[in-house]
């Protein structure tokens, strides 16, 4: 019973590395789409505070800050796609970030950040609930009559 316990374990951890594994972001790309994401939020927030202190202007300045952000989230995802890196949590931030109420806030940049966060951190954690779940789990014990 025991034999054959470790075989299914074994072959569980034989299909876990046979799936295709996530590309995490390397280090340079990380800081290529972080300068671009800064440069882009900087550029609407100023626009913005500039529609503040225009509010006849508004309508036209949020609009023109769309129209300039929009290259810069092509771009990023652009760098995204063909860096093959799978960043769901980028593209949710970037097309949040393309709603007009939401421009005074630093989307772009924390979904950058949070993304290479979250990339680098679930590895280690999810090992580690793996094996507090085998130690702690509740199993019913297999007696013979």
């Amino acid at each position: 019973m025991i034999i054959m316990e470790k075989e299914k374990e074994k072959q569980k951890e034989e299909q876990k590395e046979k799936e295709p594994k996530k590309k995490e972001m390397p280090l340079t790309i990380f800081l290529f789409l972080l300068i671009t994401a800064i440069v882009k939020d900087l550029i609407e927030i100023s626009l913005a505070i500039i529609a503040l202190l225009v509010p006849v202007l508004a309508p036209i300045i949020l609009s023109l800050s769309w129209v300039i952000s929009l290259p810069f989230t092509l771009f990023i995802f652009a760098i995204t796609l063909i860096s093959g890196i799978r960043a769901e949590w980028l593209f949710i931030g970037q097309m949040l970030d393309l709603l007009p109420l939401v421009t005074f806030l630093p989307i772009a940049t924390l979904t950058v950040i949070l993304c290479y966060i979250l990339q680098k951190l679930p590895a280690p954690l999810k090992k580690t609930v793996e094996k507090a779940s085998k130690l702690t789990s509740l199993k019913p014990l297999e007696t013979k009559i």
